[in-house]
């Protein structure tokens, strides 16, 4: 599962968010601007099996075609000149300009070639097809952005500045990452097996929300902290078992 932006151009058969535009409007009493920046919606798009069409074979392309493959996307590259780069990575490559047809049964296409007319004529054969379409010329013209991201395991870090830097977003995603606590992720990973087990037998709405905000709560990860990985995940199996922990890790009354 891959991080994107999502957003709807007018006319599209669908929405999913609105598009970030960050913009400067008139000056205000002071004679300094403002700016303006319009609500994205933060989506994780699962790409999965599906596929995704990149056209164009430059470093964009390049970098495209990578993050697509990385969240499990079934990638076409199209374009008469190819990176070898791209070349070397598991996905298909078309030598040959981009064609009406391209499309079908596309879930994503990048449009990344240095002609603005080609661009938008992806673009407009992307609605036809009922395909999202992210573009590298005009990022605020397409349906998707990709935002600087990292991982951490099951923890994905995620930074959007609404198309002012992309430099800064970079920056500021490293910057979370370095503070992150680094038990985070291996909370999460123990934790998951037993969120699974309580999300299949768990009837009771408000009973399963609060055995899943146990998993992942203070107690658990002070455990972990303070007792390791064995005790955190004991905490973890009686909490999914109904059962709670005392905090020396022995085992209280059943809950009823």
């Amino acid at each position: 599962m891959g991080v994107w932006y999502a957003s709807a151009r007018p006319g599209r058969a669908f929405f999913i968010g609105q598009n970030p535009v960050a913009r400067r409007t008139g000056p205000d009493d002071a004679g300094k601007h403002k700016m303006e920046v319009m609500a994205d919606l933060p989506v994780m798009l699962r790409v999965h099996g599906r596929r995704c069409v990149v056209v164009g074979g430059g470093a964009v392309a390049l970098r495209r075609a990578s993050a697509l493959l990385a969240a499990g996307g079934d990638v076409t590259v199209i374009a008469p000149e190819v990176d070898p780069r791209i070349v070397q990575l598991p996905v298909r490559v078309e030598r040959r300009a981009y064609a009406a047809g391209d499309l079908v049964n596309c879930l994503l296409v990048v449009a990344a070639t240095d002609d603005p007319s080609v661009n938008e004529r992806i673009g407009r054969d992307a609605s036809a097809a009922g395909a999202l379409v992210n573009r590298s010329d005009a990022p605020d013209r397409g349906d998707l952005q990709v935002p600087a991201h990292r991982q951490a395991g099951p923890v994905t870090l995620a930074v959007h500045t609404g198309g002012i830097s992309a430099a800064a977003a970079v920056t500021i995603v490293d910057q979370l990452l370095d503070a992150l606590d680094p038990d985070w992720p291996r909370l999460l990973e123990l934790a998951a097996p037993w969120r699974e087990q309580v999300q299949r037998t768990v009837t009771d709405a408000d009973d399963r929300q609060r055995r899943l905000r146990a998993l992942t709560g203070a107690t658990t990860m002070r455990m972990l902290k303070e007792r390791g990985a064995e005790a955190a995940r004991a905490h973890c199996r009686a909490v999914a078992e109904g059962r709670t922990m005392a905090g020396d890790g022995t085992e209280n009354a059943a809950t009823p």
